[in-house]
């Protein structure tokens, strides 16, 4: 989770990709909250050089078979940069690993490469890609990287190669890179309008590209070393005058054979083509769309229970899901998000076109429409728990900060959290991975962020504080630990 900050201004906070660790800086302390869920809560502090700390970026510690605790934690890393110096720390204990100095102004992004130990730095003007290995030193060169983001470039899981969309002139290129030495292995011209971006499937099989929208509908399937394997333009024997394009892809997970079977492609008229891996070409159309003259008891309507502003979800019909979402203008159409449950068996997705509604479609068997959850408010988020089917839903809201919760078993649930009101209406939340399959997850602002869980009591729900933690603190009270 990478943050960042205006002149002047506090630099939020930065959760580890599982949640367990949370740091932010304050003014020239450098501030670690680790075991943020237990009962034996951590703080650790340092000092940094200087002011004006830019970004603050978590090397995302992936846990592979076989690797102990201790092992896990040696890779982990944060990486702090301002204007002139990138700093690399480890975390236990908490102090400076490495540093690159004499980085060139105006750096478009900073990140972790393949591993812990290599640094990215994305030049202004996108003129070229610097990798930095703190092993032994030495910098590798891409010219002309199309974009400065998570879109333009993927590592492949698991044995590291990198694929990158370039863009040295008029035309789009795809080049693979070996891991560690960068050297190439392949360079193709893409026969795209204006390359979006890219994605590897979870298995490491295919690298998909998308064009812009105004091509109509292009994905481009290639293999692992960048050959070119399928185009995809859309269902066969369907009309394509009203053809407007993609918005965005996402793989499924991979399932119990070890590969990724589907391919999720939202396109700009609202709707989701599903492609199957084996041949890469649409099996269901998923449409964003009630159809008025079914009853369903799925679908679930917010509704406010309290002046205070407390809510909870009653079962409705089509037709009153209809009247609470009416058409956004003046939005350009299009898939908002799609995100798959871990197991890959449930799909969530958002429409710009009624950002308020969650559809939650189920992939075993048929595709369908299992069920619907309609909000008075935008949705802004939608979060599936890592390993169990459990949906965090999180919608734009200036009057009492909630969460809302769906599982495919229980009636879903709405509870009030225990953060300051955001005058934006905008929080963020972010599941923790833990070894038990517990529930535990962030919710908070920009400047505080509570970590906890929800429990039934007295016949309602609520949330249960674990741990707090705020940005607005000095390097002499770095308090906020529980409640």
């Amino acid at each position: 989770m990478d943050v960042s900050t205006g002149p002047g201004g506090p630099l939020n906070i930065c959760l580890s990709d599982d949640g367990l660790y949370a740091t932010h800086v304050s003014g020239k302390a450098l501030i670690v909250h680790s075991s943020v869920a237990s009962e034996n809560k951590e703080v650790q502090i340092a000092s940094v050089k200087e002011n004006g700390l830019k970004s603050l970026k978590y090397f995302n510690v992936g846990s592979s078979l076989g690797e102990s605790d201790s092992q896990i934690a040696s890779q982990r890393r944060i990486l702090s940069a301002n204007d002139a110096r990138i700093s690399v720390w480890q975390l236990t204990p908490l102090e400076i690993s490495a540093e690159i100095e004499g980085i060139e102004p105006g750096a478009l992004a900073i990140d972790f490469g393949a591993d812990e130990n290599e640094v990215l730095v994305f030049h202004a003007w996108h003129t070229k890609l610097s990798i930095h290995s703190l092993v032994n030193g030495r910098s590798s060169v891409i010219k002309s990287p199309k974009f400065a983001h998570h879109l333009g470039f993927g590592y492949r899981p698991n044995t590291r190669e990198l694929a990158i969309l370039l863009k040295p002139e008029t035309s789009d290129l795809l080049t693979v890179h070996e891991p560690r030495s960068y050297d190439l292995i392949n360079r193709m011209v893409l026969p795209t309008i204006d390359a979006q971006g890219l994605k590897w499937s979870p298995d490491g099989k295919w690298i998909a590209i998308w064009d812009i929208a105004s091509a109509g509908t292009k994905v481009l399937i290639f293999t692992a070393d960048g050959q070119l394997f399928r185009s995809y333009s859309g269902p066969s024997g369907v009309d394509d005058t009203f053809d407007f394009g993609v918005k965005q892809i996402e793989w499924r997970p991979v399932s119990h054979r070890g590969t990724s079977e589907t391919l999720a492609v939202g396109k700009v008229n609202g709707t989701i083509d599903l492609l199957r891996t084996h041949t890469f070409s649409s099996v269901a159309t998923l449409s964003h769309v009630f159809q008025a003259h079914q009853q369903s008891p799925n679908i679930w309507r917010e509704r406010y229970t309290s002046a205070a502003g407390d809510a909870d979800y009653v079962e409705a019909s089509c037709s009153s899901a209809l009247s609470m979402s009416p058409e956004s203008a003046g939005l350009s159409r299009g898939v908002l998000t799609m995100t798959f449950s871990s197991d890959g068996c449930l799909l969530a997705s958002v429409d710009t076109a009624r950002q308020n509604v969650v559809w939650i479609w189920s992939l075993d068997g048929t595709p369908r429409l299992a069920s619907a959850l309609v909000h008075e408010q935008p949705v802004r988020q939608i979060a599936w728990h890592p390993s169990t089917p459990q949906l965090l839903i999180n919608t734009v809201t200036n009057a009492l900060p909630a969460i809302r919760w769906w599982s495919p078993q229980d009636h879903p649930l709405i509870a009030r959290v225990p953060v300051q009101r955001s005058e934006s209406g905008k929080y963020d939340v972010k599941w923790t991975t833990g070894s038990n399959g517990d529930s535990t997850f962030w919710f908070g602002s920009s400047e505080e962020h509570v970590i906890g869980y929800l429990a039934v009591q007295d016949g309602g729900v609520q949330f249960e504080v674990l741990n707090s933690i705020s940005s607005r603190v000095n390097e002499g009270h770095v308090g906020g630990l529980g409640r």
